[in-house]
């Protein structure tokens, strides 16, 4: 954990120092926040600025870190710290702090997920810090804005959860720890409602569902998998044997997602008729439930789901968010995915004598990799008409062009044509995406994908099924366009990834049987070692150097407001 932490606190710490030094002053969003911040540190919680959107939970952080040196102005206790005060650089500094904290809750998911913790620890410790180098998590780290305490808020809910399904922690200590973390949450930001209500509800609700024998549930998946079963033999067995059909992704055609639907509404029915177990499901989700309650009083109080500026931040229904997720997604995981978007070369490639040499990409064997064609022409259609029938352009895209999503929209408007032009980059980086959840470089390891493991299992069509519906309800009920609302979907997706793991070479070097068994450090390097992670590190620390280089040294002056510095950000 501590070569976690100072990892991460290297190019975190050097961000910051030249972020403080070149950015003087509060710059663009910062200006609200900051001036929020500091009356509540001078003890006022009743002014309110009316541009501020979201409630007032980093405030309420920068508060609590300055509390130290109110204690010692006060009471002379004398371990003041100087930083964590309330001008602009201590204000900054906090979100370096959630940000490290981010990096450690990241490992411990890991570490809770996984059936092999001890001998997973360096691959679970470099993919935390990969995500901590997620440039919109990165680049607002030196500034004060609200991304990375919510976002952390929402991971440390989803850690406590998975302990607390694990732990069989009674349903008490379970309901207040759940609730308190959920309510602390929304405190930073109210769109993190469907990560800790929806999201865990659902997981909850499969969980309880599914009662069926294993034997069962291996007929099941055979016959469909021979296109044996209809979807109304699959409801017939679901009801029977309380079965739900969920197979892994790499397993799954676009039909496995239709039966597990079916076979959740079948089950579902079955403990509806029955009183006791659907107490029971009751008595599951009363945290999340609790958690939705709280939030419908809340918008109901407020009269908007936003606290100020609400004639510019109403809900509003854009279909097309969900589009521009994939490439979104693709591009900042592009060392990731490049197995997938490599696929029809590669597999090519693996037909000839060089086969041998592939063994790293054995993820080209699986027969369910591609899309057939009907399903893409489907697909395609789908998309072109969400963006023929909702495209929809907020004012501020196109007012401020210091966003880089400026500069896409732009592309993507002139011509006019584009915008179906780009239709088939869409569905062509979903389906890698989606994919990529069946399995890496090595897919004989797929641990830690599920969230509540009990073995060594993949991620199954259930998950993939609730994290869309979690990222689709949060993202498309919002008319703006931010790589700052895809955060959450991309970081539940990379947790869930499957990694390469150690465990295989180990097994070779202890195995007496096998050839060559003496393998040197630099071999065990590139074959125990999900390579895709180091690729990783270097694409994001790029692009963080990049953009960061860009935001401090590419300083322009609008006509409108001379003497001002403008500066190009996420």
């Amino acid at each position: 954990m501590f070569l976690l932490q100072s990892a991460a606190l290297a190019p975190l710490s050097a961000w910051f120092y030249l972020v403080d030094r070149t950015v003087t002053e509060p710059y663009l969003d910062e200006v609200f926040h900051v001036r929020q911040a500091q009356l509540y540190c001078a003890g006022n919680f009743h002014d309110w600025d009316p541009k501020i959107t979201t409630p007032p939970g980093l405030y309420l952080v920068s508060y609590l870190l300055s509390f130290s040196n109110w204690l010692n102005e006060r009471f002379g206790f004398g371990f003041a710290l100087p930083l964590l005060g309330c001008n602009l650089a201590a204000l900054r500094l906090a979100n370096v702090l959630g940000l490290a904290l981010l990096a450690a809750v990241a490992y411990i998911s890991y570490q809770t997920r996984s059936p092999h913790p001890r001998r997973e620890r360096r691959l679970f410790q470099h993919s935390a810090l990969n995500m901590v180098l997620f440039p919109p998590l990165f680049f607002f780290s030196a500034l004060y804005y609200t991304d990375i305490w919510s976002t952390l808020s929402v991971v440390v809910f989803y850690v406590q959860m998975v302990d607390a399904h694990r732990s069989n922690m009674k349903a008490t200590e379970r309901f207040v720890r759940l609730v308190a973390l959920g309510f602390v949450s929304l405190t930073f930001r109210q769109t993190n409602v469907f990560w800790i209500t929806v999201f865990p509800a659902a997981v909850t609700l499969v969980q309880h569902l599914d009662k069926g024998q294993e034997a069962v549930r291996s007929s099941m998946h055979r016959r469909v998998d021979g296109f044996g079963d209809s979807l109304y033999s699959v409801a017939k067995t679901a009801w029977k044997f309380e079965i739900i059909y969920d197979p892994p992704v790499e397993e799954s055609w676009i039909d496995a997602y239709a039966y597990c639907i079916v076979s959740i509404a079948a089950c579902s029915l079955k403990t509806i008729s029955q009183p006791q177990r659907l107490l029971g499901l009751i008595l599951g989700l009363l945290p999340y439930l609790t958690l939705l309650a709280g939030f419908a009083g809340f918008v109901l109080w407020n009269g908007s789901v936003v606290l100020g500026d609400k004639g510019n931040h109403t809900a509003t229904l854009h279909l097309p968010q969900l589009l521009y997720l994939w490439p979104f997604m693709t591009f900042f995981s592009l060392p990731i995915l490049y197995p997938h978007i490599l696929l029809v070369p590669i597999t090519a490639l693996a037909q000839t004598r060089y086969a041998g040499h592939l063994e790293s990409l054995q993820i080209f064997k699986r027969r369910r990799l591609l899309p057939r064609l009907w399903l893409f022409i489907l697909l395609l259609g789908i998309a072109g008409v969400v963006v023929w029938a909702n495209t929809i352009v907020h004012p501020f895209t196109l007012a401020d062009n210091r966003h880089y999503v400026f500069y896409v929209f732009r592309l993507l408007l002139r011509p006019p044509w584009m915008r179906c032009a780009v239709i088939p980059v869409y569905v062509f980086c979903a389906w890698a995406c989606i994919q990529a959840l069946g399995g890496g470089p090595l897919r004989s390891h797929r641990s830690p994908t599920n969230l509540l493991p009990d073995g060594e299992h993949s991620v199954t069509c259930s998950f993939v099924l609730i994290w869309l519906a979690t990222s689709a309800l949060q993202l498309i009920t919002a008319p703006l366009v931010e790589p700052r609302y895809f955060i959450l979907p991309w970081l539940f997706w990379r947790m869930h990834l499957p990694l390469r793991s150690p465990s295989r070479m180990e097994n070779r070097r202890a195995s007496p049987k096998t050839k060559n068994s003496t393998i040197t450090s630099t071999q065990a390097l590139w074959h125990d070692y999900d390579h895709r992670l180091w690729l990783e590190t270097v694409w994001l620390l790029a692009i963080n150097v990049v953009t960061g280089y860009i935001f401090l040294n590419w300083g322009y002056e609008w006509p409108q407001e001379p003497g001002k510095i403008q500066r190009f950000m996420w």
